[in-house]
């Protein structure tokens, strides 16, 4: 399947989620594609680490259709990963848990994400944000076709940001995979995506960052004043939205 020359590698078709009674979901429509990054923003507790559940079939919808293409491979990152304290879990056994068996692909990674000096130690010893290069790392180790991040820059600062999403266009580029991004905030993200997704509990507005910007809905959702505030990192893509 593809969308403007586009793979389509996954879409949800009038998706409605229930939980408990409550609606947490209610008629949503993506296409996710392959080589683009689609960025999935909005309120805290709005439904999109739902979404993204719902799309690599952790979750299950209430009602609507769940397309994933054919033996593709995805990666996920989730907000935060808790581990028994009573396990003694080094940085590189945690990793071995997730590779494949192509060692020189395991070792790129290892040296992109710059995590070599951290290997030996233990998992409980390691930084948040260190923590979060893992996560990517393992995500990363099977080559996905699509990648979720689910919060991947909560406990960073801007400029740990601006190098994480340089280092996401990278891997966006090397391996042609999609990348779904979640994120409760806007900061530098914007510019760093194709496809911009507005969500609280439905779908408030969607399109490419500049025309999000200044889109009645995204204002009304996040205030004037605070989208003024946020430092918009300066992206440059070398292909068409």
């Amino acid at each position: 399947m593809t969308q403007k020359g586009y793979q389509v590698l996954s879409y949800l078709k009038n998706i409605s989620l229930k939980l408990n009674e409550q609606q947490i979901l209610k008629n949503i429509n993506l296409r996710i594609n392959r080589g683009q990054i689609t960025t999935l923003i909005g309120p805290n507790g709005g439904g999109k680490t739902s979404i993204a559940r719902i799309l690599i079939g952790i979750l299950k919808p209430s009602s609507g259709e769940v397309f994933i293409q054919k033996n593709i491979k995805i990666g996920y990152v989730p907000q935060k990963l808790e581990i028994e304290k009573t396990i003694p879990l080094r940085v590189m056994d945690f990793l071995e848990l997730f590779a494949q068996k192509n060692t020189k692909t395991q070792l790129l990674i290892i040296k992109k994400l710059n995590i070599g000096t951290i290997l030996e130690k233990s998992l409980h010893q390691i930084s948040i944000g260190q923590m979060q290069k893992i996560l990517l790392a393992q995500a990363l180790m099977n080559s996905p076709d699509l990648l979720v991040l689910d919060e991947p820059t909560s406990n960073m600062d801007i400029s740990a940001q601006a190098d994480f999403y340089n280092l996401l266009e990278e891997i966006r580029k090397q391996q042609n995979c999609a990348i779904l991004l979640i994120s409760h905030d806007l900061h530098i993200v914007m510019q760093q995506t194709n496809q911009v997704i507005c969500v609280n509990h439905h779908i408030c507005c969607e399109g490419n960052p500049e025309s999000i910007n200044n889109h009645p809905e995204y204002l009304s959702l996040f205030g004037k004043h605070k989208i003024n505030n946020i430092a918009i990192y300066p992206h440059h893509h070398d292909h068409l939205h």
